[in-house]
């Protein structure tokens, strides 16, 4: 694998992998990610398992005008240690799309819906609705 394709890849998957720190499939990512990382050697696995969830605590804790910057922080950390891999091992290239399918897929078949909660005071003659609603005045029959 050329330096360029290893590049990209390895920015790819990083970027993928602190977008779903956020999501519900996080432990599986997690779990993907340091296996690769570990090269499957249970003590590395371990140890790497830990210091995702620590960038990941980091993501999370930032404040909100500092979470673009945080993330961007940690993309480029793993973005390192992923492109450092390949260079290692070539050969780990279809894990790591692997891991860009699984990440990428946090947000497939979730439901990300928002609930709304509204309080309204109404007097006379106020209508309100949590969907389709006419409102008129019935027809009064002439007297």
């Amino acid at each position: 694998m050329d330096d360029l394709s290893a590049a990209g890849l390895a920015a790819a998957a990083s970027a993928a992998l602190i977008q779903a720190m956020a999501s519900d499939v996080w432990l599986n990512v997690k779990d993907h990610a340091a296996r690769i990382l570990g090269r499957d050697e249970a003590g590395s696995v371990a140890n790497l398992d830990g210091v995702l969830e620590d960038a990941r605590d980091r993501v999370l804790a930032a404040s909100p005008e500092r979470r673009d910057e945080t993330s961007a922080l940690e993309v480029a950390r793993w973005e390192g240690r992923l492109q450092a891999r390949l260079e290692e091992d070539p050969g780990i290239a279809v894990s790591i799309r692997d891991l860009i399918t699984m990440a990428r897929a946090s947000g497939e078949g979730v439901d990300q819906s928002t609930t709304i909660q509204q309080n309204v005071t109404a007097g006379r003659d106020s209508y309100t609705a949590g969907r389709d609603l006419t409102v008129g005045r019935p027809e009064r029959a002439h007297e």
